[in-house]
């Protein structure tokens, strides 16, 4: 038990130093990856971007933002063994949507936030397990406000890129195979 606790732990601190690692890449580059890597909607190299721009930020203060989220969000769905394929199919989802109808360049890991969210929040209506509700209630609780303001249009953020990962993590909710008995 201790050990697949300090393996999570360990996961989820070496997502965020990716995180932060290409973020010091960035800002030494000059900021040449956002200019690369960020979604750019209807166009064919947007597409391949679509696996590069979660890892990406428009500077410190939005890394740190996505970090403070990260933290709690990626723990819960590491208690729901959840992470990697809400992630993935959360990347896919909210990049597609947010390279079809987006109006603007889109970087950053707030879609699979909002995938995350989606999910956590779906998860315990689709299971019905005790564990999985309790999660949803305190995704509900704690990012509510979050996931409306998020999803509301505002000039500079990507709210296209946080409804669609949102659905995205929605989505995983209902498709992903139900737990084991002894996971939740």
């Amino acid at each position: 038990m201790m050990k697949m606790l300090k393996s999570k732990v360990l996961f989820l601190v070496g997502m965020v130093a990716l995180l932060w690692g290409v973020e010091i890449a960035d800002t030494l580059s000059h900021h040449l990856l956002d200019n690369l890597g960020a979604i750019r909607p209807r166009t064919q190299i947007g597409l391949a971007q679509i696996f590069s721009a979660p890892f990406l930020h428009l500077g410190w203060q939005h890394l740190i933002g996505n970090t403070l989220a990260l933290i709690p969000l990626g723990a819960l769905m590491l208690v729901q063994r959840a992470f990697v394929p809400v992630m993935l199919i959360s990347i896919v989802v909210g990049g597609l949507g947010t390279w079809a109808f987006s109006t603007s360049a889109s970087l950053g890991f707030s879609g699979v936030l909002f995938g995350f969210m989606g999910f956590l929040l779906a998860r315990g209506i689709y299971t019905r397990k005790p564990l999985a509700i309790a999660i949803s209630l305190i995704t509900f609780s704690y990012f509510s406000g979050i996931v409306w303001a998020g999803l509301i249009p505002q000039a500079g953020i990507s709210w296209s890129g946080h409804f669609w990962g949102f659905v995205g993590g929605v989505l995983a909710a209902k498709q992903l195979k139900a737990p084991r008995r002894d996971d939740i």
